[in-house]
């Protein structure tokens, strides 16, 4: 680009040195390859020309370097200055999403949670079979809020986290400790679930990863048919840990597969068969995944028979 801009007489190809300054900038050229460029070019020029003409052309080529370089500063300046004012509208950004996700967690969270301890105890003391029933759907209607509140104020915050704290931590050991929470919601279904590990399981993680082990097995609870079994387990991948929970339940099509981790995204024959969600329960898997650098995905056969979702996390590496 410099060797075309001292080189070239024509003026269709002839660059001003400011726009050639801010080319250089946009394509991140480093300033001390440009000198090299300049040098590259004093050479080439003066490979056959005596002293005296070496001394002349040295100063034609050096007087446009020294307005590339001017130019290349100023507008190295003026890009500093946009990337300050994009960092302060980022930082004010995730700042609006922490208020946020605060709001929805105290202002609305709260009220719905008393309301949820207000039907709980209606419901013991009402012996009417309407209003029973009135107050049951009342108390799934506002459970579901709830559930929809705290998802969406965790993905909310979680979309402002830049960096997390990493560290060492036995993947099989959180696994065994989020499936042992879910004893009660299996029996409630009349499920089986069965767990497969390694002994030991150490990835460079942050503890939240276990809300990835827990949004999968929720998530296969939810759409798996009741007295159906789900397997849940850790293999060893080389350099990579791929966890796999496979139940029995709503297949999901090829074409669905590439938007079911993104936020508020639910299948259509899952909102036909009138299982609630909110669609960010996999959004939030997907975050936290990519935040460790890991890989997540889904694999599923056939329309009706069940799927596997898996996460690949990094080992710990190892001397």
């Amino acid at each position: 680009m410099l060797q075309g801009y001292v080189s070239s007489h024509d003026e269709k190809y002839l660059l001003r040195s400011r726009d050639l300054g801010s080319e250089l900038v946009r394509y991140g050229v480093p300033p001390d390859e440009i000198v090299e460029m300049h040098e590259r070019t004093v050479r080439k020029l003066t490979g056959n020309l005596s002293s005296k003409d070496i001394m002349q052309c040295a100063l034609l080529v050096s007087v446009p370097l020294v307005e590339v370089m001017v130019a290349y500063g100023l507008a190295f300046r003026e890009l500093v200055k946009e990337l300050e004012v994009k960092s302060r509208e980022l930082q004010h950004s995730n700042e609006l999403k922490e208020l946020f996700a605060d709001i929805m967690r105290h202002d609305l969270l709260n009220p719905a949670s008393q309301v949820d301890g207000f039907v709980s105890v209606l419901l013991e003391c009402e012996d009417d079979c309407t209003k029973r029933s009135m107050l049951s759907n009342i108390h799934k209607s506002n459970s579901n809020l709830i559930s929809m509140i705290d998802k969406a104020a965790e993905f909310a915050k979680l979309d402002s986290v830049d960096e997390l704290d990493f560290s060492v931590h036995d993947l099989a050991l959180i696994l065994r400790e989020v499936t042992d929470s879910f004893a009660s919601k299996l029996e409630e279904n009349n499920m089986t679930m069965s767990l497969e590990t390694e002994s030991s399981c150490p990835s460079m993680v942050n503890p939240v990863i276990g809300q990835v082990f827990s949004n999968l097995i929720s998530n296969s609870i939810k759409y798996s048919p009741k007295g159906s079994h789900m397997d849940v387990n850790i293999c060893d991948e080389g350099d990579k840990w791929k966890i796999a929970v496979k139940d029995n339940g709503i297949g999901i099509p090829e074409t669905d597969r590439d938007f079911i981790f993104t936020r508020f995204s639910r299948l259509n024959k899952v909102k036909k068969r009138g299982i609630k969600g909110t669609g960010l329960g996999l959004a939030i898997v997907h975050k936290i995944v990519t935040l460790h650098k890991g890989e997540v995905g889904v694999e599923s056969s056939s329309p009706e028979s069940g799927s596997t979702f898996w996460v690949r996390l990094n080992k710990v590496k190892t001397d």
